[in-house]
């Protein structure tokens, strides 16, 4: 196992962590039956913050794929 394989696990369960800890945004299927209600989080930075760690999470781990697929 190289090291860019083992760079692609860590940052894919790290991407799977942090997208398992956001808060959801919406109620899903909740809100079909008419019922539905948004609450609006109290702590925006925290959500800002996992939003970006997110999408830099997953920019590198498409670049450190294409890196490992050429070598």
């Amino acid at each position: 196992m190289n090291i860019f394989s083992l760079l692609l696990l860590l940052i894919s369960l790290l991407l799977i962590v942090v997208i398992i800890i956001q808060p959801s945004k919406g109620e899903g299927l909740g809100s079909i039956g008419g019922g539905g209600q948004l609450f609006f989080g109290k702590n925006k930075g925290l959500e800002r913050f996992l939003e970006k760690l997110t999408t830099g999470l997953a920019v590198a781990f498409f670049l450190v794929a294409i890196i490992a697929n050429l070598f």
